[in-house]
C-alpha cells in the first residue's frame, strides 16, 4: 500500500462523562467542512474533509459490503479498536446514517455494539475521544474506510464534534432525528430561514413560502396560457391567409383554435393538410345553384367537422377529424 492510498486517522473530541454507560450510537464525523491534522502511515498530515449526507451513504455502503464479505468468510467483521493499534476491539459498528446539520446531534453517526473491553475503557475513563479511519479523494470527500474503521484515543482532530457522553445526553431519538432532517430539508429548499427552529416559526415561514410559490405558479400558468392562445391565433391567421379556413366562419375559427390549444403540433399538421384556396369567393357555374370549387369543398369540410364536434363535444381534435374523414371521405382526399 503506497502512502497516498493509506487510510487517515483523525481523532474526534469526544469527552467521556464519569460513570456514564456506553451510548447506542456515536457521532462518527461532525457535519460541514473541516481542516484537520491527522496521521497517514504514522506521519502527520493536514487535510480538509467534507462531511454531508453522501459521507454517511458511502460509509454505510462500505460497511454493508464488509459485513457481507465477513458472513461469507472472505473478510473480517469491521470493528473499532484502541489507539489504532489494530488489536483488541472496543466496539463493532452496525450502521452508519446521516442525522442532519446540527453540530451536536447531527453529522455522520454510527450505531455500535460495545465489547467488554470497550465498556470498561469508557467506564474507567481510560479513553476520552474517538478517531475514525477513512479514505479521502483529492476534493476532501470520504471514499471508504478499512476493516478497522476507527478507535478510542486520547488526542483530537475534529474539535467541534459532540461529546460521546455529555453532561446532559444528546437527544438522538428517531423522532428528533426525523425533525432535524425535515428542518434541514426545508432550509435547503429555501422554504425556511436557517435560524428557524421553533414549530410556530417553521409553520409560519413554510406557509408564507408556499403561498408565494402558489402565486408564482399561477402567474406562470397564466403567461403560458396567454402565449399558447397567441400562437393558436397566429397559426389560424396563417391558415386563413392561405385559404384553408374561411375568413368569416366563426364556428370554424373556434374549432381550430380549440384544436390548436389542445394539441398544437397535430392541429398544425391537420391545418396544413387542408387544400389551400387563396380566393374564397363562392364559385357558381352558370345554370346551377350549387357552389363548386376549392371554396365550396373547404366550407363543406368545416361544416362536417363542426357537425361531428357538436355530436361529440368531449372528443379531442384527432378523434373528431378522423370521424369526419371516415364519414365523408370525398371531402378529405
Amino acid at each position: 500500500m503506497t502512502v497516498a492510498t493509506q487510510p487517515l486517522h483523525a481523532a474526534f473530541a469526544n469527552a467521556l462523562a464519569e460513570g456514564a454507560s456506553p451510548p447506542a450510537d456515536i457521532q462518527y464525523m461532525p457535519p460541514g467542512r473541516h481542516r484537520i491534522r491527522a496521521s497517514r502511515g504514522g506521519k502527520p498530515v493536514e487535510v480538509e474533509v467534507s462531511v454531508d449526507a453522501s459521507t454517511a451513504a458511502t460509509l454505510q455502503a462500505f460497511l454493508a459490503r464488509q459485513l457481507t464479505a465477513a458472513s461469507e468468510g472472505r473478510e473480517d467483521r469491521p470493528f473499532f479498536d484502541f489507539n489504532h493499534e489494530d488489536r483488541e476491539a472496543s466496539a463493532w459498528p452496525t450502521e452508519f446514517y446521516w442525522a442532519g446539520e446540527d453540530p451536536q446531534s447531527g453529522g455522520v453517526r454510527a450505531r455500535v455494539e460495545w465489547s467488554d473491553a470497550g465498556q470498561r475503557a469508557i467506564a474507567g475513563r481510560t479513553f476520552r475521544r474517538f478517531s475514525p479511519t477513512f479514505h479521502l479523494d483529492a476534493s476532501g470527500r470520504v471514499t471508504g474506510s478499512e476493516t478497522n474503521m476507527g478507535g478510542l484515543v486520547n488526542r483530537a482532530a475534529f474539535k467541534r464534534i459532540a461529546p460521546l457522553f455529555a453532561a446532559e445526553p444528546v437527544d438522538t431519538s428517531p423522532a428528533t432525528i426525523r425533525m432535524q432532517t425535515l428542518v434541514t430539508t426545508l432550509h435547503s429548499l429555501g422554504l425556511v430561514e436557517a435560524s428557524a427552529t421553533e414549530e410556530a416559526d417553521l409553520v409560519s415561514q413554510v406557509t408564507r413560502s408556499v403561498g408565494s410559490l402558489k402565486t408564482q405558479v399561477a402567474d406562470l400558468q397564466s403567461t403560458i396560457a396567454t402565449q399558447a392562445r397567441q400562437r393558436a391565433e397566429a397559426h389560424l391567421a396563417t391558415a386563413i391567409k392561405a385559404g384553408r379556413v374561411a375568413a368569416k366562419d366563426a364556428d370554424a375559427h373556434a374549432f381550430w383554435t380549440d384544436a390548436l390549444l389542445r394539441d398544437e403540433a397535430k392541429a398544425i399538421k391537420a391545418l396544413e393538410s387542408l387544400p389551400a384556396a387563396p380566393v374564397l369567393d363562392r364559385i357558381v357555374p352558370a345554370g346551377t345553384d350549387a357552389p363548386t370549387g376549392p371554396a365550396s369543398v373547404l366550407a363543406r369540410q368545416e361544416q362536417k367537422l363542426a357537425a361531428v364536434r357538436a355530436a361529440h363535444p368531449s372528443a379531442d381534435f384527432q378523434t373528431i377529424y378522423a370521424k369526419a374523414k371516415a364519414e365523408a371521405p370525398e371531402l378529405f382526399r
